[in-house]
């Protein structure tokens, strides 16, 4: 796979490539767990940033990006890479996108609730775990975070 012509963007929430978006994390994130978005959910992502990765126009990966309560605390969250395009770096590089783009938006800290077995991955881009497992949406995860 040509993995160095993904190309990564905000997209505005609505759009089509947004609600692609919406689909491929229900798909991966929610529907194994017997999840579904309500519309009120999705719509209170109407002013988060929504980020893609792209292949030749096709979807790859996507990820929401919410400005925490606390200042210069950005919140990651619902990270789906799609399953064909797993373990070839387009995860590792949309997150990379996604510090630089919060950083310059002057962010110092970046943080995720990050499933038990996301760990390896994160630890490896130099997040770090903050505090003791939890459980969110009936699976254990941890905070993880890392300054910019």
């Amino acid at each position: 796979m040509a993995t160095s012509r993904v190309v990564f963007s905000v997209v505005e929430f609505g759009s089509d490539l947004q609600k692609q978006c919406i689909l491929l994390r229900d798909e991966l994130l929610r529907k194994p767990l017997g999840l579904q978005f309500s519309a009120e959910e999705l719509e209170k992502e109407r002013n988060l940033f929504h980020v893609a990765g792209t292949l030749d126009s096709k979807l790859v990966a996507c990820l929401v990006l919410q400005p925490s309560v606390k200042e210069h605390e950005m919140k990651m969250r619902q990270v789906a890479v799609a399953t064909n395009y797993q373990n070839q770096q387009i995860g590792s590089k949309m997150i990379r996108f996604s510090e630089l783009f919060a950083a310059e938006r002057g962010f110092s800290t970046i943080y995720c609730h990050a499933r038990v077995t996301a760990l390896p991955f994160y630890t490896k881009l130099s997040w770090k775990v903050e505090g003791e497992q939890f459980e969110e949406v009936g699976i254990p995860h941890y905070r993880m975070l890392k300054s910019l």
